[in-house]
């Protein structure tokens, strides 16, 4: 396999997945963290098109099943993986050139990658791939801020490296898309009455349990429909028998409040992408350097991190930051999943907090999480240690500033900094008052 060339690694989420696959042009279609096996978590996102599992890579893993190297490769669009760290995007465009639902709308790039190569065999379709620069430019785009450029690490056979792969249903099988075999794995057919999902389930399972015991580092993820394109189309079919019946009744009212509902659940969810990707991108380090040298020059730094450290102390032990591999957990930044805010209207129930359910989900879609404001010393300073007994534990931002250090209306109160308002030439400390100018 070539090396990295300029692909760059992409983490684990479906906010990523999701922008990603509209930087392809691709529209109907986004992606959903799943965090358990259970039926009732597929129930509130069908159409599922497909999986995207990523797993941690293991040498000479030999196929469960056969190998697909038959006349089916002619209708299959299976593309070999010809270089590093492109297996993300391998996966979610051999899920989306393979799927033929009516939701989904490949846009021109992927219509004209998939028309030009379908003919080639699996090497020069990961060739053309791989040489595809809206493709590449669209993948590169979802790294993270890089702050310090480092040599290139020269991988080790201890190292560990994780891998992602698709299964998606095709002509009445189950296949596992995977860009490092020869061809498509074929896991057999599919019943005419059986939900793909439950052929699915036990081999993903299965694949989970032959990892050691406390491997965690597995990640699934779903490849459905547009939610709000679904919730809005529900809407207009039952506003459409209402108006052929000439009649409403309060189940119809009350089921297009909950659409309603899901909708702005589904625009709060995209804004907060948006909002995610503006953080992966930005590079914070010219605002964090020249507000610790401020604060060294005005004497103020160790003061101030003493109380960062009593502030520390107080509010307990840190969380844990989760790996961008993590093992199917609940969504970190909402308050409820899909399937509670459907529980909601369906079957009331009690609550986190003490607030009534709608005012809560109000909260939660429109309120920014509490702990967003706040920055892991570790995230940017690896190695500059100013005291060595620092605990290396969250600081909330507002902390190390001073109102004397800068003016209230030039503070960047808003969650999200534009890269304009952290410009050092535009980072001034007050004049000193002129009575002490004068002492001076």
């Amino acid at each position: 396999m070539e090396s990295a060339g300029d692909w760059c690694l992409i983490e684990s989420d479906p906010g990523v997945f999701t922008q990603l696959i509209k930087k392809f042009g691709v529209k109907g279609v986004q992606v959903e963290e799943m965090w358990t096996f259970d039926d009732s978590i597929f129930d509130n996102l069908r159409p599922v098109h497909g999986l995207i599992f990523l797993f941690k890579y293991l040498q000479h893993d030999e196929p469960p099943h056969p190998v697909v190297k038959d006349s089916r490769l002619e209708k299959i669009y299976f593309a070999k993986q010809v270089i590093n760290n492109a297996c993300a995007t391998q996966a979610v465009v051999s899920l989306l050139l393979n799927c033929n639902h009516p939701d989904v709308i490949l846009g021109p790039e992927l219509t004209k990658l998939k028309e030009f190569s379908m003919s080639f065999d699996p090497r020069m379709r990961g060739l053309t791939l791989s040489n595809s620069q809206t493709i590449r430019s669209a993948h590169n785009s979802m790294s993270q801020q890089a702050l310090f450029e480092f040599d290139p690490k020269v991988p080790t056979k201890d190292e560990d490296a994780y891998h992602f792969i698709g299964y998606m249903p095709i002509d009445g099988r189950l296949y596992e898309l995977d860009g490092l075999r020869e061809g498509p794995i074929d896991h057999g057919p599919i019943a005419p009455e059986q939900d793909w999902l439950d052929v699915v389930r036990p081999i993903i399972v299965s694949r989970i349990n032959v990892y050691t015991e406390g491997e965690i580092h597995f990640n699934l993820m779903a490849l459905v429909s547009d939610r709000k394109m679904i919730y809005e189309r529900q809407i207009q079919a039952l506003m459409s028998e209402t108006r052929m019946l000439g009649m409403e009744t309060d189940d119809v009212d009350v089921e297009i409040r909950r659409l309603r509902m899901l909708i702005e659940y589904e625009d709060a969810k995209m804004l907060r992408y948006n909002q995610e990707m503006l953080r992966r991108r930005h590079n914070y380090l010219p605002f964090i350097i020249t507000l610790l040298k401020i604060l060294a020059e005005e004497k103020k730094l160790s003061p101030l991190l003493e109380k960062a450290k009593e502030r520390a102390l107080k509010k307990g032990p840190k969380k844990v930051k989760s790996s961008p591999s993590r093992v199917l957990p609940p969504s970190e930044h909402m308050q409820y999943s899909l399937a509670d805010l459907d529980s909601i209207f369906r079957e009331p129930q009690e609550p986190p907090s003490q607030m009534e359910p709608q005012d809560a989900l109000q909260q939660s879609l429109l309120e920014p999480p509490a702990d967003m404001d706040m920055l892991a010393t570790d995230d940017f300073l690896k190695d500059v240690v100013l005291d060595t007994g620092f605990e290396h534990d969250l600081i909330d931002v507002h902390d190390i500033f001073d109102e004397n250090m800068i003016p209230t209306d030039e503070f960047p109160h808003d969650d999200i900094l534009d890269p304009d308002e952290l410009l050092i030439t535009d980072f001034m400390r007050n004049p000193a008052p002129e009575e002490e100018r004068d002492a001076e």
